[in-house]
């Protein structure tokens, strides 16, 4: 093996510290460096803009509802009383009738052959009760014989009173003033007994019917006040009156009502279905959000409450209440639990929002431009 000189080996580890020193040097002047400088703001998200609305705390009135069908005060499918055909329609469909209006005529010459006949028939009799009767007073007939002859002349009056009433019954007039429907029978068509002949609705007005349980006994009584709401004309409202109260429940046991629509109702026809809608005021303390508050999990319905802020130089910041609603109606919902009088809710911008998360209230949006105290102040501060 070559002998290796100390000295040497000394000389040539040198060279590769070198680097090493130089690249430490370097990491400490940079460290020192990085130390010197001022440290970074903390990186904080800007607040979320949202619109907010207060828990509204007053008076709100809740509805027994219920579905009803309207009911002309006078209607009627006119029938044919006997048999015949039809001889003569003065009358057009939704035609403007009076009362006592000849609506349909049936054939009733048979029935006049017959009625001269009688009349002659009762003229006979009538002269011989008279005959009768003068010669009864001489005794120159029994008695026997005027009883016979005025039991004639009473049998002849019945059967023309019955022949003229039957003559009535051909002719079908209007039994009240109103519209008719449309016809349905034509000239010349043969009827039977209670055919139905056309529809006649009157002036009177129309009722309104509807079932509602059992337990709301206490809540109704006669000339109570309702809401009505046709579902064919949603942009009318209607105010009636409780005319009837069934005092007999059905099967179901549910109560039938009847109230009278109180103002014209132009366009309403019978037979329509109608909302009825009781009102029932609920206690002062009523607490209600706008309907665009709620928000839905799986745990159920929430809101988010706002916070105000501690001072001047920090947002107002949100936080997840979960509530339990009640009623919703016009755009707002009673809240049963979960919030209390003065706090404020998000009404609008829900979906960027998580707990805890920093917001600016708008001053005006769509939603809260009609609230324009419901802006809270960076502060804290309530109008």
């Amino acid at each position: 093996m070559p002998h290796v000189n100390q000295a040497g080996r000394a000389v040539s580890r040198t060279p590769m510290k070198l680097p090493i020193i130089v690249l430490l040097l370097l990491a400490l002047a940079w460290g020192l460096w990085r130390w010197s400088q001022p440290a970074a703001a903390a990186y904080s998200p800007a607040p979320i803009k949202v619109a907010i609305a207060p828990v509204s705390s007053a008076p709100f009135t809740h509805f027994l509802e219920a579905i009803g069908e309207l009911e002309a005060v006078q209607q009627v499918s006119v029938p044919a009383e006997v048999g015949g055909r039809v001889v003569q329609l003065p009358v057009e469909s939704g035609q403007r009738v009076e009362r006592g209006q000849v609506l349909v005529k049936l054939n009733d010459a048979p029935q006049r052959g017959s009625l001269m006949r009688l009349q002659g028939t009762l003229e006979n009799a009538k002269v011989k009760l008279e005959r009768s009767r003068s010669l009864v007073k001489f005794n120159a007939i029994s008695r026997e014989a005027f009883d016979n002859a005025q039991t004639e002349y009473t049998t002849a009056q019945g059967a023309l009173q019955e022949l003229k009433a039957q003559i009535d019954q051909m002719t079908i007039r209007a039994p009240f003033a109103g519209t008719l429907g449309i016809r349905k029978v034509h000239l010349g068509q043969y009827v039977n007994p209670g055919d139905s002949l056309i529809n006649l609705v009157g002036d009177q007005g129309l009722y309104v019917n509807f079932s509602v349980p059992e337990q709301a006994l206490a809540q109704l009584e006669v000339g109570g006040s309702l809401n009505v709401q046709l579902d064919a004309l949603p942009e009318q409202r209607y105010t009636a009156r409780v005319s009837s109260i069934d005092p007999i429940l059905d099967r179901s046991r549910t109560l039938n009502v009847q109230a009278l629509l109180q103002a014209p109702t132009p366009g309403a026809l019978p037979r329509m279905f109608a909302k009825v809608s009781l009102p029932q005021p609920l206690p002062d303390a009523t607490l209600s959000v706008p309907e665009t508050a709620i928000t839905y999990n799986a745990y159920g319905e929430d809101v988010f409450v706002v916070q105000p802020s501690q001072d001047a130089n920090s947002p107002p910041i949100v936080r997840r209440v979960l509530v339990k609603t009640g009623e919703r109606r016009d755009g707002r919902v009673v809240i049963d639990s979960g919030l209390n009088p003065g706090e404020h809710v998000v009404i609008s911008g829900q979906i960027k929002l998580t707990d805890g998360a920093a917001i600016e209230p708008l001053e005006r949006t769509v939603l809260n431009e009609a609230n324009p105290g419901s802006r809270l102040s960076m502060a804290g501060e309530q109008p």
